[in-house]
């Protein structure tokens, strides 16, 4: 059964989804910081921008973020990925903490934590206020979900890291295609359907693209405000993939609805 947000998270997302509103910093660092850690941890090599190999022999993928790919085999490197490599690098020095999450490994079998610095710092936050990646939300996984969010917000409208760059630019839903409708992206459009099937609720931005929020995560939603989303301009962030014709992002929280969708 999935695991539902708190009811504070849930209430901010619900009645804000597309203005979330910077506090003072000691509020920010707040709801960054664990009560408590759950092991300690030395890294190894820094693969990307988002996972590492520890000294103990074990693959660990970072919570709550997403880092331009590095190229492999025949594929080139993503815009911005070597140098969110050095971010992560420069954030490597000395023991990690790890707070543990409702997932200890992902499908590939990696260790899944929040990964905090020697000086107890979140590095997540610290990566996405510096623009080195992008926010990853995959519940249940949802801790810390309200401080990453506003630490890529902040990149966001600052124009830091690779949100300067035109690759990581939002995309309109109608003019999608099969040249720039690739990875890990933004879409903005405005909803005029909202359908539903056996497996899922549709939300359709234009007649190209769809969001799909599987029933297995529509606890993280609220009906009434999905049916407040009409005809509203929306920026979704997430994969995109075409199927049956038609572009597609699976949309898994509320969180993965962002601010500045005009």
């Amino acid at each position: 059964m999935a695991i539902r947000t708190t009811e504070v998270i849930k209430k901010a997302l619900f009645t804000a989804p597309f203005l979330l509103v910077l506090g003072s910093s000691a509020a920010i660092a707040d709801i960054c910081r664990p009560a408590q850690f759950d092991a300690q941890v030395s890294v190894r090599y820094v693969h990307d921008g988002d996972t590492v190999h520890l000294h103990d022999g074990r693959k660990l993928r970072i919570i709550g973020i997403n880092t331009p790919e590095r190229a492999r085999e025949e594929q080139p490197a993503e815009p911005y990925a070597d140098t969110a490599r050095r971010q992560l690098q420069a954030y490597a020095e000395g023991p990690w903490s790890l707070v543990y999450d409702q997932q200890r490994r992902d499908r590939y079998g990696r260790l899944l934590a929040h990964v905090f610095d020697h000086q107890g710092r979140n590095i997540t936050r610290r990566l996405l206020a510096a623009g080195a990646g992008q926010l990853l939300v995959i519940p249940p996984n949802l801790k810390f979900v309200d401080c990453y969010r506003r630490a890529q917000q902040a990149a966001r409208r600052t124009q830091r890291g690779l949100w300067a760059l035109p690759a990581y630019q939002p995309l309109s839903a109608a003019q999608l295609n099969a040249g720039n409708a690739e990875g890990y992206r933004l879409v903005h459009g405005r909803l005029t359907r909202i359908g539903e099937s056996r497996s899922a609720l549709w939300l359709n931005l234009g007649e190209e693209f769809a969001l799909r929020i599987v029933r297995s995560d529509l606890d993280y939603f609220e009906r009434r405000q999905i049916e407040a989303w009409r005809r509203q301009p929306l920026l979704a962030q997430g994969w995109i993939y075409r199927r049956n014709g038609q572009w597609r992002m699976r949309l898994r929280h509320p969180a993965a609805l962002l601010e500045g969708a005009d």
